[in-house]
């Protein structure tokens, strides 16, 4: 698999991983795209890029029942989403 193609694959993965803690903590994506005009949202897309925490992040996912009441530990979005849900 050359570059591209893991570098497609890593955005397409940490999106998607985005994405579900988003929803699963009742992230107001729109409120939270508009505020500082789209850059904290930016920034926290960023760090999710470059998490080092995926795998933990797809297990916490997979365990989690209902919805918590905060991201976990080792999230470095932690504050964003709780301060947007």
């Amino acid at each position: 698999m050359g570059i591209v193609e893991r570098i497609a694959t890593r955005l397409e993965h940490q999106s998607y991983l985005m994405s579900v803690m988003m929803d699963r903590l009742g992230v107001n994506q729109e409120l939270a795209g508009q505020e500082q005009l789209g850059l904290s949202l930016a920034r926290a897309v960023r760090s999710c890029l470059f998490c080092r925490h995926s795998d933990a992040c797809k297990v916490w996912l997979s365990h989690c029942e209902g919805q918590p009441k905060a991201a976990p530990e080792f999230c470095g979005n932690r504050r964003f989403f709780g301060a947007h849900s």
